[in-house]
């Protein structure tokens, strides 16, 4: 049974979205405006952590659910439809996001979700946000309206595409509206923790793995190692006394959403690594999560944290601070793929450089 959510139905601004992209794109390939690009944007919730302001392209407007399918756990909703809104809808139906997204306020979108495509702290135990992504339309930079995948698992058309699009910060096209995979919601959740030194990290790691899959979330600040456990409420107690530790003190949604005192400040970035690494940090310089695979530094030097994070096989995002030139360039299908979807690259083409393209590159 498809549900009928006729109070948003009427937010659709695609074809005038379009449109705009399609006056400039026919400006730009005559030459009549040189120089030229489009920024794409939602609400504004992300420009705080170094995302494009300004936008000239706002699809804040373009919002509302355009399919839900609760007894097929799949969801397709606009690109400006606020997320807060969706997952009181899915609460509604003792139902969740399949991956955890971050809300940076109140009025952050399904569109800047899947542009910055981060996750929360249960991505090192569940389902990534890019492998919930069923489909997606999104506007082309000539203006065109294109879907990749569809609604459901066995429609793999463009299956790939679409899960590009989680992360591409919109330099392959201004995503219209996302179909994802949902749910059921955990029935109980518990979180402990333990005052453990940074050398005592890599033995935990390895007793966190005996610990799936009721683990949903591992952090470590300022001394403490905490443990979130979901799922049936009886496994989730026995773990927790099995266990010991102390009740965690730590706001999971504040960290989920990095509304933490942490993460306030002037500079802040996060290293990718691969997990059960150990980047040298001292207590107190960095908060690190997906047991050790992702590690946030507020203060420091980023480039020699970026030079570090290359060492172990990974790399550095800056969102607040100043840049670090990346140490990969953009592999040739990421740019064939640009050059196809926006052939004048008049998709936030600052981002692309900043990001995705390694500094003699640019």
């Amino acid at each position: 049974m498809t549900e009928n959510f006729h109070a948003l139905a009427a937010q659709d601004h695609a074809e005038p979205l379009a449109a705009q992209v399609g006056v400039l794109y026919a400006a730009a390939l005559n030459d009549d405006l040189p120089g030229r690009h489009l920024t794409l944007g939602g609400n504004g919730s992300r420009a705080t952590f170094g995302l494009p302001t300004g936008a000239t392209l706002a699809l804040g407007a373009h919002r509302g659910v355009v399919d839900y399918q609760p007894e097929e756990l799949t969801l397709c909703a606009r690109a400006g439809t606020p997320l807060s809104e969706l997952e009181a809808l899915l609460a509604g139906h003792n139902q969740s996001f399949a991956a955890e997204l971050p809300q940076p306020s109140a009025q952050s979108t399904l569109g800047g979700a899947i542009a910055t495509g981060w996750d929360g702290p249960a991505r090192a135990f569940g389902m990534s946000l890019r492998d919930s992504v069923l489909g997606c339309r999104v506007i082309n930079g000539r203006g065109e309206i294109v879907r990749f995948g569809g609604q459901v698992m066995k429609n793999v058309a463009g299956y790939d595409l679409a899960r590009l699009q989680v992360g591409a910060l919109g330099t392959l096209g201004a995503i219209l509206d996302v179909t994802l995979r949902l749910q059921p919601r955990a029935e109980h959740r518990a979180a402990i923790s333990f005052e453990i030194a940074p050398s005592e990290l890599p033995q935990w790691w390895q007793r966190t793995r005996a610990l799936r899959p009721l683990l949903s979330g591992t952090c470590y600040l300022d001394g403490k190692l905490h443990l979130r456990f979901s799922g049936r409420a009886v496994a989730v107690h026995d773990s927790v006394r099995e266990l010991g530790g102390d009740a965690s003190d730590l706001d999971w949604t504040a960290l989920t959403n990095l509304q933490l005192p942490f993460f306030g400040g002037d500079r802040l970035a996060y290293a990718c690594l691969p997990r059960f690494s150990q980047l040298p940090l001292s207590t107190g310089e960095g908060l690190i999560e997906w047991e050790g695979a992702r590690v946030w530094v507020r203060d420091g030097d980023h480039h020699a944290l970026a030079r570090d994070a290359a060492r172990l096989g990974g790399f550095v995002r800056v969102l607040r601070g100043p840049g670090v030139p990346s140490l990969v360039d953009a592999p040739g299908w990421h740019r064939g793929l640009r050059a196809a979807l926006d052939p004048l690259g008049l998709f936030n083409p600052v981002q692309f450089k900043a990001v995705f393209c390694a500094a003699e590159d640019r």
